[in-house]
């Protein structure tokens, strides 16, 4: 199989019973021993997608409230709205009849979709500046042996030079930006509704390009805005932050298809774990 069929077979839904689904999770898609957040996102927007008459979520938000282990899990969906346009509903993970995560979608039909267009989100002025030969392939095993996860591996991931911090000395990060582009790709296949899922997640945390490596550095909350499906099997995202408030930051994302259409948006609320010690 190719890496988009990879994926693919990675998300299948085992169908239990109405509005219940089993998952065994593929470590292919991991973060040492827990399922990768964006993974996790996508299975659940599936779920979500399978029970609903609307066929894409245009509009996701999870709560990752505890950890998940290496074993399989299941999906509960409950329905909240059904109209013409548009439908709602939620889905809860549960391990050990414990609620792990949620997952809450609205879903549309973007064939049936009609409105003005207008004040279009260009790629940024960023993508210009290198040509693509300059990117630097993901691998932080130059910080350790087989530290890079399993998740980036599953595709190709072309960082902008002046975001590889894995490159970098430890004291040569200060003066960068919390920022991080890359140039992804699922050979095999045009990106898909579930692919934009992982990819809102799938880069290293932007803090990481200022103050090099910091741990582990868990996601609270994710929300993911689809605003069209790619046009192209490779786009480019652009992940940033601006602000850290006792450890916590936003960090917002957009990705473009190569024909330079906005596909998707996601901010997402993450938390440096002791990050006084780690920055003072």
């Amino acid at each position: 199989m190719n890496q988009f069929e990879r994926f693919q077979d990675a998300i299948n839904l085992e169908n239990t019973e109405d509005k219940k689904f089993v998952v065994n999770p593929n470590t292919n898609y991991f973060v040492g021993n827990t399922p990768h957040g964006g993974y996790l996102m996508a299975v659940m927007h599936k779920a979500l997608t399978n029970i609903l008459p609307h066929s894409t979520a245009i509009s996701s938000s999870v709560q990752y409230l505890d950890r998940i282990d290496a074993a399989p899990f299941e999906l509960e969906v409950e329905t909240f709205k059904i109209s013409k346009g548009s439908s709602s509903g939620i889905v809860k993970l549960k391990q050990n009849s414990k609620t792990c995560t949620t997952f809450t979608g609205t879903c549309s039909d973007f064939e049936f979709m009609k409105g003005y267009d207008g004040l279009s989100k260009s790629l940024p002025e960023i993508f210009k500046d290198k040509d693509k030969k300059d990117y630097v392939k993901m691998n932080y095993d130059k910080i350790s042996k087989g530290f890079t996860p399993a998740f980036i591996q599953q595709l190709e991931c072309l960082v902008h030079p002046d975001h590889a911090w894995w490159n970098r000395e430890p004291d040569g990060n200060e003066n960068n930006e919390a920022r991080c582009c890359a140039f992804l790709e699922m050979e095999g296949g045009t990106p898909d509704q579930f692919c934009l899922s992982f990819y809102s997640d799938i880069l290293p945390p932007v803090v990481s390009n200022k103050y090099g490596p910091l741990g582990w550095i868990p996601t609270i909350t994710l929300t993911t805005h689809i605003r069209q499906l790619p046009s192209t099997p490779e786009v480019y995202a652009d992940f940033k932050a601006s602000d850290i408030n006792k450890g916590y930051f936003e960090q917002d994302c957009n990705i473009w298809d190569l024909e330079g259409n906005l596909v998707a948006s996601s901010r997402q609320l993450t938390r440096i774990l002791k990050s006084e010690e780690k920055l003072s």
